[in-house]
Parts: C-alpha cells; structure tokens; sequence
C-alpha cells in the first residue's frame, strides 16, 4: 500500500548525495571553475571522456593547462566573459583537436554562478559530445551540394563556385572559362546496356574529367549526361583550348564496363569572362549555347560566338 505524503520520509535525501548523484549519472560533462578559472568540481563523465581515471586529475587546473595555449586561451576568454558579465553562454559549439589526431565536437553551455548577495564567483559549465550530430550534419550538407551519383558539385554548388570565382576574377583582372561537356548520344548507352551500365560510365566519366583539368578547376554535374568545368585564373583562351582537346581525345580511357568497351564522344561549349558575360548565368548560357553548336558536328569544342545572338544568352 502507497503511503500517504504526509508519511513520506526525507530526511534520507540529502542534497550533497542528490547532488553527486546527478553529477556521476549525467552523459554530459559537468563542471565548476572559480573566478580564475580553475576547475572545482567535474562529474565523472568529463573524467572519463578525458581518459583519466579520478577527478583529482582534474581539480586545480585550467584548460590551457589539459587543452593546450590556442583552445584554452580561447576557452578561458568565453568563461572570464560569462563571470564578468553574468551574461550567460548557451550551446556553443566547439572543436577540440585531441593529441591523437583525431577531434571531438561539443557543444557547451556555461552559466555565471551567484552567491546570496548577487555577487558572482564561478561558473558551471554543462558540454555534450556532438560527434555523430556534427558527422549527420556534415553529410547532410554534402548531399545538399553535390550530386549523388559522381559526388561532383551540383548546379547549387557549382553557381556558387562561379560566382566565387567571378568575384575573385573581377578584383584581379584574370580570366574565367567555363566548358560545357555534354556526352553525345548518351541515350543510346542506357537503351544498349542498360542504365545501371549508364551510371557507372557517368562515374567513370567524372573521374577521367576531374583527370583532365588542373587541381583548381571545379568539374561539375547538372544532370543528365551534362558537365560543367570551370577554369578560374587563366591567361588565355588557349588554355581552355587546350583542356577542351584533351577531354575530347582522352573521354575513353577512363571507361571500363568489361567486357564491353563502348566508345563515347563528347561536345563542349566554350564561355569566358570577361569577354562573353560577367554573370554566372550569362557565361553558363554562353557556354550552352556554344555546346548546341558543337552538336551540330560532335566530338569537338566550341568558343561562344556574340554574333548568334541567341535571346536566350543576352
């Protein structure tokens, strides 16, 4: 039978014993620091995620001294802030490079602590582990960018890139091309082998583009059988030119669907900045514009021509 409340004996409750118990059951790390900053009190989560096997390990010292200068000094201006303020800090996330190599992110909340009077003298710092968050967050953000297939940009990615570099290319005075590369007749490869035969050529095809352009260069997927390659900081249309050629002539060797060996073409339109547009989606329709051009013959490259005068590039 449920005693009544008035029977209910508490005297058992100490809060010193409620307190540690709170404190060594938690998942995340608890810890009090003093007005210089040194810690007082930790939970046993923070002892063991710091791999040492007693708080005594821990009471006295500050972060410079179990982080190193460049995260504890950081750390020590958030917490001299929290104290001096009483303003509090909440989920701030962080990244802390362990001696192994590896790194661990958190998030940390840090709350000023007041005696009877008002007055503050310390801090009480609650941190979670956040690695899996952080990764999910991270894959997350990848998948928003690039194209699932090849793992190359997306059209979001790749716009952004442009502009990036259109920005950098306006304030240096260098050159920008892009390459529109559209595989010929691509349709004809999945209709013959299939379309997970189609995929894996359009993997191949990224990687031997990504072989073909210099490490600067950004290749992209828009879709389909369609790439983008974007050459920031060139001198001359030549260089170009010349990364044109060399996908037109190498756009086989990176293709192995054995024990067939299908032989691909491709066509490329050619855009550059300053000369054809100044905006991202001026030089991408420029560049469209000069692969339909390339169609007409296949497996060969074309330099925008204004005198087109195609509406759909002005």
């Amino acid at each position: 039978m449920i005693e009544s409340a008035s029977k209910v004996d508490a005297t058992r409750f100490d809060d010193a014993l409620l307190f540690q118990a709170v404190m060594d059951n938690m998942a995340d790390s608890i810890y009090f620091k003093d007005r210089n900053c040194r810690l007082v009190k930790v939970s046993q989560k923070m002892v063991l995620s710091l791999g040492l096997k007693s708080p005594d390990e821990l009471i006295g010292k500050t972060d410079i001294e179990l982080f190193g200068e460049d995260f504890g000094s950081k750390t020590r201006i958030e917490d001299l802030r929290v104290m001096e303020t009483g303003e509090p800090i909440i989920g701030l996330v962080e990244f802390r490079s362990e001696n192994n190599g590896d790194g661990i992110w958190t998030s940390t909340t840090k709350l000023p602590l007041r005696d009877a009077e008002g007055n503050i003298y310390g801090l009480l710092g609650i941190t979670r582990e956040i690695n899996d968050l952080k990764r999910v967050e991270n894959d997350l953000q990848f998948l928003a960018t690039h194209d699932v297939l090849t793992s190359l940009p997306n059209r979001f990615l790749l716009f952004d890139r442009l502009d990036q570099a259109i920005y950098r290319a306006q304030r240096s005075g260098s050159l920008i091309a892009v390459l529109f590369v559209d595989l010929d007749d691509f349709k004809t490869i999945n209709d013959t082998f299939g379309h997970a035969a189609g995929d894996l050529i359009l993997v191949q095809i990224a990687n031997q583009l990504q072989k073909n352009v210099r490490d600067q260069d950004t290749v992209a997927r828009i879709g389909g059988d369609e790439f983008i390659v974007v050459m920031e900081s060139i001198e001359n249309e030549n260089e170009a030119i010349q990364i044109a050629q060399r996908i037109v002539q190498d756009i086989n060797k990176g293709i192995n669907l054995y024990p067939i060996k299908p032989q691909l073409t491709v066509s490329i339109g050619i855009s550059l900045f300053p000369e054809h547009g100044i905006t991202s989606s001026k030089l991408m329709g420029c560049a469209d514009d000069a692969m339909y051009r390339a169609k007409t013959v296949k497996n060969t490259y074309e330099i925008f021509e204004p005198e087109n005068n195609n509406p759909f590039t002005n």
